[in-house]
């Protein structure tokens, strides 16, 4: 009740404030993210079943597929066949379904449509060697295979 009422008092601020300002962008990305854990927190048995809402990510349950995919969390394969899985609409991560609760990296596509604005500099990256060829993020080894 008080996500509903929260989510009912953003849409009467939204309407108030002028168009187009950045103060009403704001109240509508409040919105999109009080939408969005309402939905979490819905029993997964209503509306969409297979639909999981985890870190902005919009994760859909994948039919069995005779191919292999990888799983973006713990870098094992995803036996399609046998293991349930999930993958985001949204940056197409992919995960298995005990992986799901352990996603850590948010949405980058509900990122990008959070900044208004393009990175217009040159990338100011070292290269993969600084990094001892690991992901600079989780430490997993990165190589060719």
């Amino acid at each position: 009740p008080q996500l509903r009422r929260a989510i009912e008092e953003c849409k009467r601020l939204i309407l108030a404030l002028p168009e187009h300002s950045e103060r009403q962008k704001d109240a509508v990305v409040r919105l999109i993210h009080l939408r969005l854990k309402l939905q979490e927190l819905k029993d997964p048995a209503e509306d969409e079943p297979n639909i999981r809402v985890v870190l902005e990510h919009r994760f859909y349950k994948e039919k069995s597929k005779s191919v292999k995919q990888m799983c973006d969390k713990c870098s094992t394969i995803i036996w399609g066949l046998i293991q349930t899985w999930y993958t985001c609409t949204g940056c197409y991560y992919r995960c298995h379904s005990k992986c799901l609760p352990l996603v850590s990296r948010p949405c980058v596509r509900a990122q990008v449509s959070h900044q208004a604005e393009y990175q217009l500099s040159i990338c100011p990256e070292s290269g993969l060697d600084s990094q001892d060829y690991r992901c600079a993020e989780c430490r997993a080894p990165i190589s060719l295979r």
